[in-house]
């Protein structure tokens, strides 16, 4: 796991650096012939797909560790401050990856009904067991 986090590192880097070259007045300054090369290259490199589909991954990733917080029920191993905070921060990357328009307010209702349902699960696992512990009693 540690490559895939060097990767993220190094392509965050690189995302940063080609945001710096995006800039239009830069473009607009370069001669027509550099903005022929770069509109070519850029539009025939299939970037936009790869972006896309790049964010599609992501997203899907995201929502995929959403899904397994609300699965984990055993409370002891279970940090409840650490998931509460990355699920605050899982929100706002799938907000900010889909330009939503919608107010900090719903994205932080949405982390505490995420939250709310991680608990209740867990909870209910819990008296599950404790019932299962007292039936073989």
């Amino acid at each position: 796991m540690e490559d895939i986090s060097d990767r993220i590192s190094l392509l965050s880097h690189e995302l940063r650096a080609f945001h710096l070259q995006l800039q239009w007045p830069d473009f607009q300054d370069a001669t027509p012939t550099d903005q022929d090369s770069i509109l070519n290259r850029l539009l025939n490199s299939g970037l936009g797909h790869d972006l896309k589909g790049a964010v599609d991954l992501l997203s899907h990733f995201l929502w995929c560790y959403i899904e397994s917080a609300a699965a984990r029920t055993n409370a002891e191993e279970v940090d409840y401050a650490q998931q509460s905070a990355r699920l605050s921060q899982v929100t706002e990357m799938l907000r900010l990856l889909h330009h939503s328009s919608c107010p900090l307010r719903e994205s932080l209702a949405f982390v505490e009904h995420a939250t709310m349902t991680v608990t209740r699960q867990a909870e209910s696992q819990g008296r599950q067991q404790t019932r299962a512990f007292e039936k073989s009693a």
